[in-house]
């Protein structure tokens, strides 16, 4: 059984890296690994809810729109 805030905890911690990194462009985007996050299952729901962006070399950062 998935719990629900299991994921918004994670969610959370996700975003909270990436603006510790000062992820929030793609110039400035940051791989998983550079962000201390592995095998991440919240990334395609932060892509899909359009939180976040990827770049084309597996890059992560805050979508600001």
């Amino acid at each position: 059984m998935k719990l629900p805030y299991l994921s918004a905890i994670k969610r959370n911690k996700f975003i909270k890296q990436l603006t510790k990194a000062g992820a929030f462009s793609a110039d400035n985007a940051k791989t998983l690994e550079e962000l201390g996050i592995f095998n991440s299952g919240v990334t395609f729901e932060l892509l899909y809810d359009n939180v976040i962006s990827a770049t084309g070399n597996g890059r992560y950062y805050i979508n600001k729109n």
